[in-house]
């Protein structure tokens, strides 16, 4: 009953060639190089989709940004032009001393910023003459000549403190007619119709974007 253990069993097992082991990490090894290829693949997938969302994402927020910043311009100067004197303003038929050589009149003095200051040259056509203004907005690829409107060309504005290749700014074209469209059989007898189209350009990556839009607008004799 106390007598000595049985003694252990050992259980053995063949021996791997060297072959054979071989193989075993060579099986071992080509497991982990597909699960490490397999991993870099979806993360180059995932920052792919970030890098296209960035790129999207600056594309419109720098489209939006330019349109902002021209509206904020043409709504400046359609406010100067709504303020201007009706008989002798708008627009002025004087020649202005400090108005740039060969800038010649019709034409209307606003000013861009604090340094700047600009003669809108106008197509202006008196009652009982046929309005001159387009009806609708120009496309892109019209241009001023074709319409008998006069380009007043904007000097690029920036848009930032930045400078060189990385700087942004704005550069507008102005078209403005003003016509008089007086309506003797409604008793209205003073009245102008003013028509803006500007036109501004953008690079978009590797495009160029060109941007036209048109405000119209009434003024009357008495409206200040």
């Amino acid at each position: 009953m106390y007598g000595n253990p049985p003694p252990a069993v050992r259980i053995s097992t063949p021996a791997l060639s060297s072959a054979s082991q071989q193989r075993v990490r060579s099986a071992q090894a080509g497991v982990s190089l597909v699960e490490v290829m397999m991993s870099m693949l979806l993360l180059a997938t995932v920052l792919l989709g970030f890098l296209g969302t960035f790129i999207q994402s600056r594309r419109l927020t720098e489209s939006s940004v330019m349109h902002a910043a021209a509206t904020s311009l043409v709504y400046g100067i359609i406010e100067q032009i709504k303020g201007a004197d009706y008989t002798t303003l708008l627009p002025s038929t004087a020649v202005d001393p400090d108005a740039p050589s060969g800038t010649t009149p019709p034409y209307i003095r606003v000013r861009i910023n604090q340094d700047l200051t600009v003669w809108l040259q106008t197509v202006y056509t008196p009652a009982p003459g046929t309005p001159a203004a387009p009806a609708t907005t120009p496309a892109p690829e019209v241009t001023a000549v074709s319409l008998d409107a006069i380009d007043n060309f904007i000097v690029p504005l920036p848009l930032s403190t930045a400078t060189g290749t990385t700087s942004q700014q704005l550069a507008m074209n102005f078209w403005i007619w003003i016509d008089e469209i007086p309506d003797s059989s409604r008793d209205v007898t003073e009245v102008k119709k003013v028509t803006v189209v500007y036109t501004y350009t953008y690079n978009d990556g590797n495009r160029v974007r060109t941007i036209r839009d048109r405000e119209v607008f009434l003024r009357t004799r008495y409206d200040q």
